[in-house]
């Protein structure tokens, strides 16, 4: 056995030392694919040059919903055919260049042309004249990334000759494939699927997070201590009884950013359904009206949900209360709560849920393209309701974070 374990070990040398003087293509293959991925990472997917992100239009404008148009399409044919010849090139690819690095570096060349014909679907899936929304570019460029990270991790492993030991080779290979059947696969083809994935997203942060701290919230307040400020055994583990009614205030508000995230879905059927009527009516000018409003509306929601994470942040005991270091005017009239850092960001999420729910709720087309779209009887429900709820909760935080600040001036 010790003499096979230097026998094979001998071999494995000379074959790197073989390798060494056959790499070149790899290298060049590499070079290229490195510098295809640095213009893959400079693409604008928020297309912050082509939104008034202050204005009336916030969302990108968006040319097709349920259904690709010829573009579209074209654009996703592209990513998928680049996929399939990546993920038959890697296995022969890796196979041979175990056996002879010189042969097996040829199909360096077949990865590179996949990876091209994929950066060129993300490319044209990102022009305006597409017109795919925010939520299109995002999955198509993050998909479009994760598969030449994948290839050039592989081609990168045989210029190192790392890829000669063991397994490594095949366990890049592997990478490869499920880069590739993610964009075959799992990448949402157009604006409607994308949209509600990325919805469906922040509606699953919004559970996490309620979930996360409904079980510090279960445990009752720390024995002991009543203060913001006290000690106590379990500080940093449980809320004091203060901390405890910011912390359900809280958790009640992000129950009402999962419950608009969940009307912004319904009002989008609604609204999409009246853009294909439109369509269908051949009145193009009220179907793009129609769509900018869904990419409006989704914009709007965005800031609801990505802002639940910072919300969270926030939460993990002891909650602080000191002062925020913004400089900000709307704490002018409304209590000393809005002057504590977590104040501000409830106040910043209770405005945004109310932005959201007034726009569902009025349902009209912003500027010279008067629309009324039909929206359902239970979205015009919803949306009334969770905008009196909005208020109520945003009492009860200003409500607990004053008292609390009250107990802890008086420690």
């Amino acid at each position: 056995m010790p003499n096979n374990k230097k026998s094979s070990s001998a071999n494995t040398k000379k074959v790197k030392e073989k390798a060494k003087a056959q790499k070149n293509l790899n290298a060049e293959n590499l070079e290229a694919l490195q510098r295809l991925s640095a213009a893959l990472k400079s693409l604008d997917d928020k297309g912050s040059t082509e939104c008034d992100v202050d204005g009336d239009n916030p969302g990108l404008s968006l040319f097709h919903w349920r259904e690709l148009d010829g573009e579209a399409m074209h654009a996703y044919k592209i990513l998928n055919d680049g996929a399939e010849l990546i993920k038959a090139t890697s296995t022969k690819y890796t196979l041979m260049g175990k056996i002879n690095l010189d042969d097996g570096s040829k199909f360096a060349e077949e990865l590179r042309q996949g990876c091209e014909l994929i950066s060129t679907g993300a490319l044209l899936v990102h022009q305006p004249t597409i017109g795919c929304a925010r939520s299109t570019r995002k999955y198509v460029k993050y998909h479009a990334r994760s598969t030449l990270a994948a290839v050039i991790s592989l081609i990168e492993s045989f210029v190192n000759l790392k890829a000669l030991d063991a397994n490594v080779g095949a366990q890049k290979t592997g990478v490869v494939w499920s880069a590739c059947d993610d964009i075959i696969s799992k990448l949402p083809k157009g604006n409607r699927a994308s949209m509600r994935r990325e919805m469906f997203t922040w509606v699953a942060d919004c559970n996490e997070t309620m979930q996360e701290f409904k079980e510090i919230v279960d445990l009752g307040a720390a024995s002991g201590q009543n203060s913001i400020d006290g000690d106590s055994l379990g500080s940093g583990e449980q809320y004091s009884s203060d901390e405890l009614e910011i912390a359900k205030a809280c958790l009640a508000v992000i129950k009402c950013s999962r419950g608009i995230l969940g009307l912004v879905l319904k009002a989008c059927e609604c609204a999409g359904e009246a853009a294909m009527t439109s369509k269908g009516e051949g009145c193009e000018e009220s179907f793009k009206a129609v769509l900018q409003w869904i990419s409006n509306i989704h914009e709007l929601a965005r800031v609801v949900g990505e802002n639940v994470t910072d919300l969270g942040m926030l939460l993990y005991p002891p909650i602080s209360l000191e002062l925020s270091s913004t400089d900000s005017d709307q704490s002018d009239g409304e209590g000393e709560w809005l002057k504590t850092e977590i104040g501000e960001q409830i106040s910043f999420q209770v405005n945004a849920i109310k932005k959201v729910g007034c726009y569902v709720h009025d349902h009209c087309i912003p500027g010279d393209v008067h629309i009324d779209i039909k929206m359902s009887d239970e979205v015009m429900e919803l949306a009334s309701k969770l905008l009196s709820a909005i208020d109520v909760r945003k009492a009860e935080a200003a409500k607990a974070i004053d008292d609390a600040c009250t107990a802890k001036d008086k420690i």
